[in-house]
């Protein structure tokens, strides 16, 4: 299956603590509890962080100037636009956000049911290791062949493959922002 995510399908989720809302890119399976999810988030204030027992998180900033987050009582170092950040979603989390509103990329997953790789990159070829790849666009539109199949992502859109066969990521802009996820079972 490769299937292309175009930004404008993503649906919108009020956060479980109800002080925002998530933008839901994809998730696994898509009705009940999921295994894992995708999303975007708007944080506009400091704040406490939703808690997701049986879930490992890994967040990254993809506008704004960044954010710290006060883990079980330890302050992160700053995190930057396109550094990601993994920790347990049991944990009590509160955020500082930097120089006002900012957007956040979340990867979300059940820790006794998946295990997972979030990288920033631009343009390359992507292996195929096995599991689900998601590529997920944080930058100006690209072009990425699958299997000699091409596809365009714009700005925040995203492609699932989970079929053998190398990703070849074409990027014409220095300004090439791409999350490589890889979901596998366990």
């Amino acid at each position: 299956m490769i299937r292309l995510l175009s930004a404008g399908q993503y649906t919108d989720m009020p956060w479980k603590n109800g002080q925002g809302i998530t933008r839901e890119v994809c998730r696994y399976p898509q009705d009940g509890d999921y295994d894992w999810r995708i999303s975007l988030a708007t944080i506009r204030e400091a704040g406490p962080f939703s808690a997701f027992p049986g879930y490992l998180r890994n967040i990254s900033v993809l506008e704004g100037e960044g954010m710290f987050l006060t883990i079980d009582g330890q302050r992160s170092p700053l995190i930057a636009p396109f550094q990601a950040l993994g920790f347990n979603g049991a944990s009590t989390v509160s955020c500082e956000i930097i120089g006002g509103p900012l957007l956040d990329f979340n990867v979300i997953y059940r820790e006794a049911e998946i295990r997972t790789t979030v990288e920033w990159s631009g343009a390359k070829e992507w292996l195929y290791e096995g599991g689900l790849r998601v590529l997920f666009n944080a930058g100006p539109a690209l072009r990425v062949t699958v299997g000699g199949e091409p596809y365009t992502l714009n700005h925040y859109d995203s492609l699932l493959v989970d079929e053998p066969g190398n990703l070849v990521i074409h990027a014409e802009h220095s300004e090439a922002r791409l999350a490589r996820i890889t979901l596998f079972s366990r």
